[in-house]
């Protein structure tokens, strides 16, 4: 496991400690996309998904809703309320071989980054889509 993989892990883990705190998750994902993370958590979610078969995150989101979850997805994209999804629903959509690489990939248990995904995806995909679209910052 590379430097970027082990800081991305890191990252995720902080985050998910974080949101169990007092600060709640919708709080810190805001400070979390208008600092300096605004450009490095897209940026290494997309590097993880890099080594999967999905490639970026726009892959992630296509096998999300080719796999059944159409209609979070595109409450994720919209300005109306986020859909919740759940870490089995992930893992169905998703399968466990490609849900253990990503997850190998971050350093993180595949239950952990299950949890983490149900929990930061679908606000992190509507912050990311003002317009409707992913808008990813630039590098």
């Amino acid at each position: 496991m590379g430097l970027f993989d082990q800081m991305m892990g890191g990252v995720l883990n902080n985050m998910l400690s974080q949101a169990s705190g007092s600060g709640g998750l919708g709080n810190l994902l805001n400070s979390a996309l208008s600092g300096p993370m605004a450009q490095a958590l897209p940026g290494m979610l997309n590097g993880a998904l890099a080594k999967t078969e999905y490639g970026s995150l726009d892959g992630l989101l296509a096998q999300l809703q080719e796999s059944g979850l159409g209609d979070q997805v595109a409450s994720w994209l919209s300005s109306g309320p986020n859909a919740p999804v759940s870490a089995e629903q992930i893992i169905s959509a998703l399968g466990e071989s490609q849900i253990g690489q990503m997850a190998a990939g971050v350093g993180l248990p595949t239950e952990r980054l299950t949890e983490l995904l149900s929990q930061f995806l679908p606000a992190l995909v509507d912050k990311l889509s003002p317009n409707g679209a992913l808008e990813l910052p630039k590098a």
